[in-house]
């Protein structure tokens, strides 16, 4: 988690698709590395099934895996993930059957190398309390009463998804409300003593970095000041907070927002040329 890159904000569309290798969750499934710690292999990325693609067990990874399907549906040991469904599964989570008979797109999270045993865990995973095996995020209702006043703009409402009974580590969806602009085009800077980690599904996002589009991605270390935000369209986003509690921190002075804001992204090295080659979604008319 601390060897982690800077990344604020590359558009998942810019990265190239790549193949899964043997040993590793889902092997042959194709992949987009949205960051990954050199120290322990803990990585973001999306993953792309074929149609038509299936996998039998007894199996298991070394590390937890935290997912949400984006287009498409997986199924496994007769749970079926569609659309907007989410899951949490501890590492030794045992996976018998898997299958995606019309091909899906999933973001996925792991908190270490993803090392596939072929064997099943020992079971200790699935009775945890940290265990959130299936979730229809679209039946959750959204919740409003968030009363941060210097978010007030944004309209934020929210759908917890996980609460590590453990660590306080949280993943939640966030709404922000069309036409979302700071008082006086201008507001206080937020910091957060943890990593924030975001994909954007839906809408726009704009910040000091420029505007993001779906498919947008960052990975924020503890300790760095940011915003702030506003959204022409309203936005859509999944949100981590990892390695503990999520805490809001205010400066006490005001930055400059503006929806013209230039794509300034922070990249590593290896992603740095793509700074120079902003990303443009298609028109829309």
């Amino acid at each position: 988690m601390l060897s982690r890159d800077h990344v604020e904000f590359v558009q998942a569309q810019m990265l190239p698709w790549r193949r899964i290798g043997h040993g590793l969750a889902r092997p042959d499934v194709e992949y987009k590395l949205l960051s990954r710690d050199s120290s322990d292999g803990a990585c973001s990325m999306l993953m792309r099934y074929p149609p038509g693609w299936s996998r039998g067990g007894p199996e298991h990874i070394l590390s937890d895996e935290e997912f949400f399907v984006i287009e498409g549906g997986l199924e496994m040991d007769g749970r079926r993930y569609g659309p907007d469904y989410y899951g949490f599964l501890p590492a030794g989570w045992t996976r018998g059957h898997m299958a995606s008979p019309e091909g899906c797109v999933v973001l996925a999270f792991y908190n270490r190398e993803p090392t596939l045993i072929a064997q099943a865990g020992d079971g200790s995973a699935e009775p945890s309390s940290r265990a959130v095996p299936l979730l229809d995020t679209a039946a959750m209702p959204w919740d409003l009463t968030l009363n941060d006043p210097n978010l007030k703009h944004l309209g934020i409402g929210r759908k917890n998804l996980r609460t590590d009974p453990e660590t306080g580590e949280r993943t939640f969806l966030s709404l922000i409300l069309p036409q979302a602009i700071p008082p006086g085009s201008s507001g206080p800077q937020e910091i957060h003593p943890v990593v924030e980690e975001a994909y954007l599904i839906g809408g726009d996002l704009t910040g000091p970095h420029g505007t993001m589009r779906p498919g947008a991605y960052f990975w924020r270390p503890p300790g760095i000041a940011h915003g702030p935000f506003g959204a022409r369209w309203g936005a859509i986003s999944l949100i981590r907070f990892v390695g503990g509690r999520h805490v809001n921190v205010w400066t006490p002075e005001e930055a400059a927002f503006s929806f013209d804001a230039p794509y300034a992204p922070v990249l590593p090295p290896e992603l740095a040329h793509l700074a120079a080659l902003p990303w443009q979604p298609a028109p829309a008319w």
